[in-house]
Protein backbone atom coordinates (compact mmCIF):
# COMPACT_ATOMS: atom_id res chain seq x y z
CA UNK A 1 0.00 0.00 0.00
CA UNK A 2 1.67 3.47 -0.62
CA UNK A 3 1.31 6.72 -2.83
CA UNK A 4 3.78 7.42 -5.77
CA UNK A 5 3.66 10.24 -8.22
CA UNK A 6 3.37 9.69 -12.01
CA UNK A 7 4.73 12.54 -13.69
CA UNK A 8 2.68 15.40 -11.76
CA UNK A 9 -0.12 13.03 -10.82
CA UNK A 10 -0.51 10.71 -7.39
CA UNK A 11 -1.44 7.12 -8.05
CA UNK A 12 -2.02 4.79 -5.63
CA UNK A 13 -0.68 1.14 -4.90
CA UNK A 14 -2.11 -1.75 -2.63
CA UNK A 15 -1.42 -5.35 -2.52
CA UNK A 16 -4.98 -7.21 -1.92
CA UNK A 17 -4.93 -11.20 -2.01
CA UNK A 18 -1.57 -10.99 -3.74
CA UNK A 19 -2.85 -9.03 -6.43
CA UNK A 20 -0.84 -5.45 -6.86
CA UNK A 21 -3.55 -3.17 -8.13
CA UNK A 22 -2.85 0.49 -9.14
CA UNK A 23 -5.19 3.34 -9.34
CA UNK A 24 -5.00 7.16 -10.51
CA UNK A 25 -6.17 9.53 -7.43
CA UNK A 26 -6.34 12.08 -9.82
CA UNK A 27 -5.03 14.66 -7.83
CA UNK A 28 -1.79 16.56 -8.91
CA UNK A 29 1.28 17.78 -7.29
CA UNK A 30 0.47 20.91 -5.20
CA UNK A 31 -2.86 19.17 -4.14
CA UNK A 32 -1.30 16.98 -1.04
CA UNK A 33 -3.90 18.76 1.28
CA UNK A 34 -6.63 16.60 -0.15
CA UNK A 35 -4.55 13.05 -0.06
CA UNK A 36 -5.90 11.76 2.54
CA UNK A 37 -9.85 11.88 1.98
CA UNK A 38 -9.16 10.37 -1.68
CA UNK A 39 -6.56 7.57 -0.89
CA UNK A 40 -9.51 6.34 1.69
CA UNK A 41 -12.05 6.53 -0.97
CA UNK A 42 -9.93 4.92 -3.72
CA UNK A 43 -9.28 2.18 -1.15
CA UNK A 44 -12.72 1.50 -0.43
CA UNK A 45 -13.26 0.96 -4.17
CA UNK A 46 -10.24 -1.24 -4.83
CA UNK A 47 -11.89 -3.67 -1.83
CA UNK A 48 -15.23 -3.24 -3.05
CA UNK A 49 -14.74 -4.33 -6.65
CA UNK A 50 -12.59 -7.44 -5.31
CA UNK A 51 -14.80 -8.88 -3.42
CA UNK A 52 -18.23 -7.99 -5.49
CA UNK A 53 -19.13 -5.33 -3.31
CA UNK A 54 -21.62 -2.21 -3.85
CA UNK A 55 -19.48 0.69 -4.81
CA UNK A 56 -19.23 3.04 -1.75
CA UNK A 57 -20.36 6.40 -2.03
CA UNK A 58 -17.97 9.07 -2.87
CA UNK A 59 -17.20 11.87 -0.56
CA UNK A 60 -17.38 15.30 -1.49
CA UNK A 61 -14.50 17.84 -1.26
CA UNK A 62 -15.19 21.00 1.33
CA UNK A 63 -14.44 24.30 0.19
CA UNK A 64 -11.83 24.30 2.62
CA UNK A 65 -10.35 21.88 1.85
CA UNK A 66 -9.85 23.04 -1.58
CA UNK A 67 -8.62 26.29 -0.70
CA UNK A 68 -5.92 24.59 0.94
CA UNK A 69 -4.95 22.67 -2.26
CA UNK A 70 -6.14 25.95 -4.36
CA UNK A 71 -3.36 27.97 -2.37
CA UNK A 72 -0.79 25.18 -2.76
CA UNK A 73 -1.35 25.52 -7.08
CA UNK A 74 -1.02 29.90 -6.81
CA UNK A 75 1.60 29.70 -4.32
CA UNK A 76 4.10 31.46 -7.31
CA UNK A 77 1.32 33.61 -8.48
CA UNK A 78 2.77 37.29 -7.45
CA UNK A 79 -0.76 37.90 -5.42
CA UNK A 80 -0.37 35.42 -3.50
CA UNK A 81 -0.79 36.66 -0.29
CA UNK A 82 -4.26 39.22 -1.33
CA UNK A 83 -5.14 35.47 -2.87
CA UNK A 84 -5.27 34.13 0.76
CA UNK A 85 -6.07 37.21 2.39
CA UNK A 86 -9.55 37.25 0.15
CA UNK A 87 -9.79 33.62 0.88
CA UNK A 88 -9.62 34.08 4.54
CA UNK A 89 -12.48 36.32 4.78
CA UNK A 90 -14.60 33.94 2.23
CA UNK A 91 -13.62 30.86 4.86
CA UNK A 92 -15.26 33.24 7.55
CA UNK A 93 -18.10 34.88 5.63
CA UNK A 94 -19.56 31.01 4.01
CA UNK A 95 -20.74 27.77 5.80
CA UNK A 96 -18.07 25.19 4.84
CA UNK A 97 -19.76 22.67 2.16
CA UNK A 98 -19.00 20.27 -0.01
CA UNK A 99 -18.08 22.05 -3.38
CA UNK A 100 -21.00 20.80 -5.48
CA UNK A 101 -23.50 21.97 -3.04
CA UNK A 102 -22.45 25.19 -3.54
CA UNK A 103 -25.61 27.87 -5.44
CA UNK A 104 -26.12 31.14 -7.19
CA UNK A 105 -28.18 31.90 -3.63
CA UNK A 106 -25.15 31.17 -1.41
CA UNK A 107 -23.13 33.74 -3.91
CA UNK A 108 -25.62 36.60 -3.39
CA UNK A 109 -25.61 36.14 0.43
CA UNK A 110 -21.56 36.20 0.24
CA UNK A 111 -21.89 39.57 -1.68
CA UNK A 112 -24.32 40.73 0.78
CA UNK A 113 -21.54 39.82 3.52
CA UNK A 114 -19.12 41.77 1.51
CA UNK A 115 -21.03 44.90 1.37
CA UNK A 116 -21.15 44.81 4.96
CA UNK A 117 -17.92 45.19 5.40
CA UNK A 118 -18.07 48.46 3.58
CA UNK A 119 -16.36 47.32 0.16
CA UNK A 120 -17.03 48.76 -2.45
CA UNK A 121 -18.52 47.26 -6.10
CA UNK A 122 -14.99 47.16 -7.84
CA UNK A 123 -13.47 45.41 -4.83
CA UNK A 124 -16.21 43.15 -4.86
CA UNK A 125 -16.14 42.13 -8.43
CA UNK A 126 -12.72 40.90 -7.52
CA UNK A 127 -13.61 38.52 -4.87
CA UNK A 128 -15.90 37.14 -7.49
CA UNK A 129 -13.32 36.58 -9.83
CA UNK A 130 -11.51 35.03 -7.51
CA UNK A 131 -14.51 32.46 -6.95
CA UNK A 132 -14.88 31.90 -10.59
CA UNK A 133 -11.49 31.25 -11.08
CA UNK A 134 -11.29 28.23 -8.26
CA UNK A 135 -14.26 26.64 -9.32
CA UNK A 136 -13.08 26.75 -12.60
CA UNK A 137 -9.41 24.81 -11.15
CA UNK A 138 -12.04 22.63 -9.39
CA UNK A 139 -13.60 21.27 -12.00
CA UNK A 140 -10.54 20.50 -13.34
CA UNK A 141 -9.37 18.73 -10.97
CA UNK A 142 -12.28 16.38 -10.78
CA UNK A 143 -13.26 17.95 -7.04
CA UNK A 144 -16.79 19.86 -8.41
CA UNK A 145 -19.26 19.53 -11.37
CA UNK A 146 -20.67 23.35 -11.82
CA UNK A 147 -19.78 26.35 -11.11
CA UNK A 148 -22.20 28.73 -9.13
CA UNK A 149 -20.77 31.83 -9.82
CA UNK A 150 -20.55 31.05 -13.70
CA UNK A 151 -23.50 33.08 -14.17
CA UNK A 152 -23.18 36.08 -11.59
CA UNK A 153 -22.97 39.45 -12.96
CA UNK A 154 -20.25 42.14 -12.18
CA UNK A 155 -20.49 45.71 -11.40
CA UNK A 156 -20.20 48.30 -13.62
CA UNK A 157 -16.91 49.77 -12.72
CA UNK A 158 -16.34 52.35 -15.98
CA UNK A 159 -16.93 55.69 -13.40
CA UNK A 160 -13.80 54.08 -11.62
CA UNK A 161 -11.20 54.04 -14.94
CA UNK A 162 -9.86 57.60 -15.44
CA UNK A 163 -6.49 59.17 -16.66
CA UNK A 164 -5.80 62.11 -13.71
CA UNK A 165 -6.09 65.91 -15.28
CA UNK A 166 -3.04 68.11 -15.55
CA UNK A 167 -4.02 70.01 -12.74
CA UNK A 168 -4.24 66.99 -10.22
CA UNK A 169 -1.38 65.47 -11.90
CA UNK A 170 0.93 68.34 -10.91
CA UNK A 171 -0.57 68.48 -7.65
CA UNK A 172 0.11 64.85 -7.10
CA UNK A 173 3.81 65.14 -8.42
CA UNK A 174 4.29 68.17 -6.08
CA UNK A 175 3.19 65.88 -2.97
CA UNK A 176 5.36 63.47 -4.43
CA UNK A 177 8.42 65.30 -4.43
CA UNK A 178 8.00 67.14 -1.05
CA UNK A 179 7.90 63.30 0.34
CA UNK A 180 10.94 62.57 -1.25
CA UNK A 181 12.88 65.45 0.10
CA UNK A 182 12.21 64.43 3.48
CA UNK A 183 11.20 60.67 3.66
CA UNK A 184 9.58 59.20 6.59
CA UNK A 185 10.46 55.50 4.79
CA UNK A 186 11.51 54.00 1.88
CA UNK A 187 8.54 54.21 -0.17
CA UNK A 188 8.79 57.90 -0.23
CA UNK A 189 12.14 58.37 -1.09
CA UNK A 190 11.32 56.86 -4.56
CA UNK A 191 7.67 57.16 -5.32
CA UNK A 192 7.98 59.88 -7.43
CA UNK A 193 10.41 58.33 -9.33
CA UNK A 194 8.18 55.74 -9.85
CA UNK A 195 5.52 57.58 -10.48
CA UNK A 196 7.37 59.05 -13.37
CA UNK A 197 8.65 56.07 -14.62
CA UNK A 198 4.79 54.66 -15.45
CA UNK A 199 3.64 58.43 -16.42
CA UNK A 200 7.03 58.17 -18.84
CA UNK A 201 6.65 54.20 -19.90
CA UNK A 202 2.78 53.15 -19.11
CA UNK A 203 4.69 50.22 -17.17
CA UNK A 204 2.32 48.49 -14.02
CA UNK A 205 3.11 49.11 -10.40
CA UNK A 206 3.89 45.39 -9.82
CA UNK A 207 6.62 45.46 -13.16
CA UNK A 208 8.15 48.99 -11.64
CA UNK A 209 8.55 47.53 -8.09
CA UNK A 210 9.83 44.11 -9.49
CA UNK A 211 11.78 45.81 -12.16
CA UNK A 212 15.75 44.19 -12.69
CA UNK A 213 18.45 45.72 -14.14
CA UNK A 214 19.30 42.82 -16.43
CA UNK A 215 15.79 43.93 -18.24
CA UNK A 216 17.63 47.03 -19.12
CA UNK A 217 19.43 46.74 -22.94
CA UNK A 218 19.69 50.53 -23.64
CA UNK A 219 16.76 52.40 -24.40
CA UNK A 220 14.88 49.15 -24.30
CA UNK A 221 13.38 46.83 -21.54
CA UNK A 222 13.19 43.20 -22.10
CA UNK A 223 10.96 41.87 -19.67
CA UNK A 224 10.59 38.04 -19.69
CA UNK A 225 6.39 37.45 -19.78
CA UNK A 226 6.96 34.91 -16.68
CA UNK A 227 7.26 38.50 -15.04
CA UNK A 228 4.47 40.65 -15.81
CA UNK A 229 0.87 40.73 -15.16
CA UNK A 230 0.03 37.40 -17.71
CA UNK A 231 3.09 35.26 -15.44
CA UNK A 232 0.94 31.99 -17.12
CA UNK A 233 1.71 32.87 -20.57
CA UNK A 234 5.58 32.34 -20.92
CA UNK A 235 8.26 30.35 -19.56
CA UNK A 236 11.75 31.29 -17.88
CA UNK A 237 14.85 33.12 -19.01
CA UNK A 238 16.08 31.02 -21.28
CA UNK A 239 15.68 29.99 -25.20
CA UNK A 240 12.87 30.23 -26.87
CA UNK A 241 11.67 33.01 -24.08
CA UNK A 242 8.90 35.00 -24.56
CA UNK A 243 8.92 38.88 -23.97
CA UNK A 244 7.67 41.89 -23.33
CA UNK A 245 9.58 45.01 -24.80
CA UNK A 246 8.96 48.37 -23.65
CA UNK A 247 10.77 51.24 -24.90
CA UNK A 248 12.63 53.59 -22.79
CA UNK A 249 12.68 57.66 -23.32
CA UNK A 250 15.34 59.30 -22.33
CA UNK A 251 13.58 60.60 -19.03
CA UNK A 252 12.90 56.83 -18.21
CA UNK A 253 16.31 55.92 -18.75
CA UNK A 254 17.71 58.84 -16.65
CA UNK A 255 15.33 58.09 -14.18
CA UNK A 256 16.41 54.12 -13.95
CA UNK A 257 20.04 55.19 -14.21
CA UNK A 258 20.22 57.41 -10.65
CA UNK A 259 18.42 54.12 -8.43
CA UNK A 260 21.09 53.04 -6.08
CA UNK A 261 20.02 49.63 -4.98
CA UNK A 262 22.10 46.98 -2.96
CA UNK A 263 20.83 44.43 -5.23
CA UNK A 264 19.96 43.36 -8.84
CA UNK A 265 16.37 45.40 -8.77
CA UNK A 266 16.30 49.20 -10.09
CA UNK A 267 14.18 50.58 -7.02
CA UNK A 268 15.76 50.08 -3.33
CA UNK A 269 12.65 48.27 -1.78
CA UNK A 270 12.10 46.41 1.47
CA UNK A 271 9.08 44.43 0.51
CA UNK A 272 8.48 43.30 -3.61
CA UNK A 273 4.74 43.76 -3.31
CA UNK A 274 2.11 45.90 -4.87
CA UNK A 275 0.40 46.61 -1.49
CA UNK A 276 3.43 47.93 0.21
CA UNK A 277 2.51 51.78 -1.65
CA UNK A 278 -0.98 51.64 0.24
CA UNK A 279 -0.04 54.26 2.96
CA UNK A 280 2.14 56.28 0.69
CA UNK A 281 -1.37 56.58 -2.04
CA UNK A 282 -3.58 57.53 1.00
CA UNK A 283 -1.30 60.19 1.99
CA UNK A 284 -1.02 61.63 -1.26
CA UNK A 285 -5.12 61.51 -1.76
CA UNK A 286 -5.59 63.74 1.45
CA UNK A 287 -2.76 66.27 0.46
CA UNK A 288 -3.26 66.35 -2.80
CA UNK A 289 -6.86 66.35 -2.82
CA UNK A 290 -7.71 63.69 -5.23
CA UNK A 291 -9.81 61.01 -3.51
CA UNK A 292 -10.14 58.16 -5.98
CA UNK A 293 -6.19 58.58 -6.94
CA UNK A 294 -4.39 55.27 -7.24
CA UNK A 295 -1.62 54.32 -8.69
CA UNK A 296 -2.71 52.43 -11.40
CA UNK A 297 -4.29 55.95 -12.78
CA UNK A 298 -0.62 56.71 -13.94
CA UNK A 299 -1.10 53.87 -16.27
CA UNK A 300 -4.77 55.32 -17.72
CA UNK A 301 -3.18 58.68 -18.12
CA UNK A 302 0.14 57.62 -19.64
CA UNK A 303 -2.15 55.65 -22.19
CA UNK A 304 -4.70 58.44 -22.85
CA UNK A 305 -2.03 60.89 -23.69
CA UNK A 306 -0.35 58.34 -26.00
CA UNK A 307 -3.43 57.69 -27.47
CA UNK A 308 -4.14 61.41 -28.18
CA UNK A 309 -0.92 61.74 -30.02
CA UNK A 310 -0.31 58.66 -31.89
CA UNK A 311 -2.57 55.52 -33.67
CA UNK A 312 -4.22 53.04 -31.50
CA UNK A 313 -2.32 50.24 -32.42
CA UNK A 314 0.59 52.43 -31.32
CA UNK A 315 -0.71 52.53 -27.70
CA UNK A 316 -1.63 48.87 -27.65
CA UNK A 317 2.16 48.05 -28.48
CA UNK A 318 3.42 50.65 -25.67
CA UNK A 319 0.65 49.08 -23.27
CA UNK A 320 2.13 45.52 -23.74
CA UNK A 321 -1.80 44.95 -24.62
CA UNK A 322 -3.12 41.43 -26.50
CA UNK A 323 -6.45 43.01 -27.48
CA UNK A 324 -7.25 46.22 -28.98
CA UNK A 325 -10.22 46.67 -26.57
CA UNK A 326 -8.23 46.78 -23.48
CA UNK A 327 -6.59 49.55 -24.88
CA UNK A 328 -9.54 51.31 -25.42
CA UNK A 329 -10.84 50.70 -22.34
CA UNK A 330 -7.88 52.86 -21.24
CA UNK A 331 -8.10 56.08 -23.21
CA UNK A 332 -10.06 58.47 -22.30
CA UNK A 333 -10.86 61.09 -24.45
CA UNK A 334 -11.62 64.41 -22.97
CA UNK A 335 -14.19 67.19 -24.54
CA UNK A 336 -11.97 69.14 -26.17
CA UNK A 337 -10.09 66.20 -27.76
CA UNK A 338 -13.78 65.14 -29.17
CA UNK A 339 -14.53 69.05 -29.68
CA UNK A 340 -11.34 69.48 -31.80
CA UNK A 341 -12.39 65.77 -34.28
CA UNK A 342 -15.28 66.41 -34.59
CA UNK A 343 -14.06 69.97 -36.08
CA UNK A 344 -11.49 68.78 -38.05
CA UNK A 345 -14.42 66.22 -39.50
CA UNK A 346 -16.65 69.25 -40.13
CA UNK A 347 -13.77 70.85 -42.22
CA UNK A 348 -12.87 67.84 -43.91
CA UNK A 349 -16.79 67.52 -44.50
CA UNK A 350 -17.10 71.46 -45.87
CA UNK A 351 -13.98 70.25 -48.48
CA UNK A 352 -15.74 67.71 -50.07
CA UNK A 353 -19.24 69.61 -50.40
CA UNK A 354 -16.55 72.47 -52.25
CA UNK A 355 -15.15 69.78 -54.37
CA UNK A 356 -18.83 68.10 -55.38
CA UNK A 357 -18.30 65.01 -53.92
CA UNK A 358 -21.29 65.04 -51.49
CA UNK A 359 -24.35 67.69 -51.47
CA UNK A 360 -24.07 70.19 -49.21
CA UNK A 361 -27.20 68.80 -47.18
CA UNK A 362 -25.66 65.17 -46.47
CA UNK A 363 -22.74 67.45 -44.93
CA UNK A 364 -24.98 69.15 -43.08
CA UNK A 365 -26.87 66.04 -41.64
CA UNK A 366 -23.22 64.59 -41.29
CA UNK A 367 -22.12 67.56 -39.03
Amino acid sequence: MGVFLRGRWYWYRRMIDGHRVYRSLKIKRGQEAMLSGRMRQVDDEITAAHFGLPAPARGAVRFSQYVESYIKQKKHNKSVYQLKHRLGIVWRLWPDLPLGQYSPAHVRELEAALFERKLKPATVNRYMELLRNLWNCAIEDGAATANPIRAYQPFAEEGERRALSDDELGRIIDVARRMAEKPLNGIQAVFLDMALLSLATGMRLGLIVNLRREYVREDLLVVPISQTKSKRRGAGMGHGEKVKVIVLSPLAQEIIGRQVSKDDYVFPLRWRNSNAIGLTVLKIRKEANVPDFTFHQFRHTASTFVGEHSSLAVAKAILGHADLKTTLRYTHPGLAEQRASVAKLATHLEKLTRKGLINKGDAENLG
